[in-house]
This record gives structure tokens, C-alpha cells and sequence, in this order.
């Protein structure tokens, strides 16, 4: 503990949780630093949420210097749609299979006219 540092009752624990909870229940997601790795595993590199109040806020290990980033992965809750099967680690294949089809397609333009057709 650190000096001048109070402990805090069970009750204001579980009332503080609590607000801590409301609060990033109702954050926004203010910056995000992705990487997509050669097999499709998305990373998260770094990511920061707005609070309501208008504080930033970021995840970071328990026993880390304040400001480091560590890699986390993506992961996914699919249990309400048909195959799912609850938690899973996300990747491009699987979450992402539209965009990448779209990212991937060869596009022909469309003639205007016929006269443009025949070239």
C-alpha cells in the first residue's frame, strides 16, 4: 500500500465495483490500434474508451508500468448464432469473411453502351 493510501470497507468495495462497472458499461471506444497478422488472428495492440464523464481510460496489465501496451487478442461471443458455440479467439476467415471478399474481388466495370460493350 502506498503511503498516505486508505483501505477501503467491503461496502464501498462493492459500491465503487459497481460504478466502475457502469462506467465502462456505458463507454465509447475513443481509439483503437489493430493488427492483422499473416494467418487472419486480429490483434488488439492498444485500445482506449471515453468514459461519460469524458475521462480516458485503457486496459493494461495489473503489474505493468502505467502507460505500456500489451497485445491482447480479439475474441468473439457467437452462442446466439446458429454453429456458435460460446467464446472463441476472432479472425478475419471467420468474423470478417465479407469484408475480406470484397477487399478481394476483381471489379470489371460496367459498359455504359453497347458501343462500349464491344471494345
Amino acid at each position: 500500500m502506498q503511503e498516505g493510501q486508505r483501505l477501503y470497507s467491503i461496502n464501498e468495495i462493492r459500491q465503487l465495483a459497481q460504478i466502475v462497472k457502469d462506467d465502462l458499461e456505458h463507454a465509447t471506444v475513443f481509439t483503437a490500434s489493430i493488427r492483422v497478422e499473416e494467418d487472419g488472428r486480429i490483434v488488439i495492440e492498444e485500445i482506449t474508451f471515453r468514459l461519460p464523464d469524458g475521462r480516458l481510460v485503457s486496459p493494461a496489465p495489473v503489474d505493468g508500468e502505467i502507460g505500456t501496451a500489451v497485445d491482447m487478442r480479439l475474441e468473439v461471443y457467437d452462442d446466439h448464432l446458429p454453429g456458435g458455440h460460446g467464446w472463441r479467439e476472432a479472425t478475419v476467415a471467420q468474423d470478417y469473411a465479407e469484408e475480406l471478399a470484397d477487399l478481394t474481388r476483381v471489379w470489371h466495370p460496367e459498359p455504359d453502351t453497347l458501343e462500349e460493350a464491344r471494345l
